[in-house]
C-alpha cells in the first residue's frame, strides 16, 4: 500500500507549483524570489522551507511532477509490445508542451540560469528514462547499451534537439517527429 500524503501538503505543493508556472511565464527564473512565490501561492515562507531547501530544489520537484504527469499519459497511450512508443511519446509530449507554452519557454531560454535549469531538467529526465530502460531490460527487451548510458544519450538528444527546435523553428512539430521517429526506432 502506498503511503498517504497529507492533504495540506498536497494543497501546499499545488499552490506553489501553480504560482511558479504563472510567475515563470512573467519573469526569468533568477528573478523569482521565494518570498514572492510564497506570497503569490499564499503559503508561508517557513512552510516552503519545510518542504524545499531552496528554489532549485523546488524547481526539481516541479520538473519531477511534470515528468510524472507526462509518464502517466504516455503509459496509457503506448503499446507495451513496442517499447519505442514510450520514448516517442516523451518526445511528442515535450514538443506539445513547448508549443503550448511558448512565452514560458522563451522566458527560460533568456534566463541567465538556463544552464542550471537545463541541468536540473536533464537530471530528472535521465533518472526517469534510466528507470524505464531498466524495466524494459527486465522485460526482456534487448538494449544496445546499459540503461544509464542510453538514458544520458536520450536525454541529451531530447533536451538539445528541443532547444534547437524552439530557437530555430525551421520545421514544424510534425516534420520534426517524422524525422525523429526512424532515428529512435534505429536506436
Amino acid at each position: 500500500m502506498e503511503p498517504k500524503t497529507d492533504l495540506r501538503v498536497i494543497k501546499t505543493h499545488k499552490a506553489l507549483t501553480d504560482a511558479f508556472w504563472q510567475m515563470l511565464g512573467e519573469k526569468k527564473f533568477e528573478e523569482i524570489a521565494v518570498n514572492e512565490l510564497c506570497e503569490r501561492a499564499m503559503v508561508r515562507r517557513a512552510t516552503f522551507y519545510k518542504h524545499f531547501a531552496d528554489k532549485f530544489d523546488f524547481f526539481a520537484f516541479v520538473v519531477w511532477g511534470k515528468q510524472a504527469e507526462f509518464d502517466a499519459q504516455i503509459r496509457q497511450q503506448t503499446d507495451d509490445a513496442l517499447p519505442q512508443s514510450f520514448y516517442l511519446g516523451i518526445i511528442q509530449h515535450t514538443l506539445d508542451f513547448l508549443n503550448s507554452n511558448e512565452k514560458l519557454v522563451q522566458t527560460v531560454l533568456e534566463s541567465e540560469m538556463l544552464p542550471t535549469v537545463l541541468d536540473i531538467l536533464s537530471r530528472q529526465i535521465t533518472l526517469d528514462i534510466t528507470q524505464k530502460l531498466k524495466e524494459d531490460a527486465d522485460n526482456g527487451v534487448p538494449l544496445p547499451a546499459s540503461p544509464p548510458v542510453m538514458a544520458q544519450f536520450f536525454t541529451g538528444a531530447l533536451v538539445y534537439t528541443a532547444r534547437w527546435w524552439v530557437t530555430q523553428k525551421k520545421i514544424s512539430e510534425a516534420e520534426l517527429m517524422e524525422e525523429l521517429t526512424p532515428l529512435l526506432r534505429a536506436f
